[in-house]
């Protein structure tokens, strides 16, 4: 039975460099071994263009200045619904009373008519309005003024200083 052992080597592909900034190997280590992978790795943390670092900072800034905004708007959007609910609601009701007065006044207006018609054709019991069958009444004599009634003797006032103070 073989087994087969695996390398504790990760292969990492180096970053390509431009071919003007690779050092050029000296004539002394042309027949020298490479380095070992593990010593060419660059172990800094990978750098992002400036494009995305600039998008990740507004991303992080602009999601709780959304959130913010959004629950600032809420209530003056449910305010706004609302006084236009009241208002349509008010309109209405200003709507139906001016109906109602209309058909008041059309109704009042029917009844003076009748009233009109009936006593030119039937003027039973009634009189028309003359000077000589208005009735003038005199005016009542003056009273004299009544003083005021003492208080009654049996009630006292009683200075007690509030509690709750």
């Amino acid at each position: 039975m073989a087994t087969t052992r695996r390398s504790n080597v990760i292969p990492v592909r180096p970053k390509k460099v431009a071919p003007s900034a690779r050092p050029h190997p000296s004539p002394k280590h042309r027949g020298a071994r490479p380095a070992p992978l593990l010593d060419r790795l660059d172990t800094r943390s990978p750098q992002f263009p400036n494009w995305l670092i600039l998008l990740m900072v507004f991303r992080k800034l602009s999601a709780p200045i959304l959130i913010m905004s959004v629950l600032g708007i809420l209530p003056l959007y449910a305010w706004r619904v609302n006084t236009q609910q009241s208002w349509g609601n008010q309109y209405t009701q200003l709507e139906k009373l001016q109906r109602d007065q209309r058909h008041w006044i059309t109704r009042n207006e029917e009844r003076k008519y009748q009233i009109s018609e009936n006593l030119e054709s039937n003027p039973a019991g009634f009189v028309p309005k003359s000077s000589q069958t208005t009735v003038f009444f005199e005016p009542a004599p003056a009273r004299p003024a009544q003083p005021a009634s003492p208080q009654r003797a049996g009630i006292t006032a009683i200075d007690v200083a509030p509690i709750g103070y």
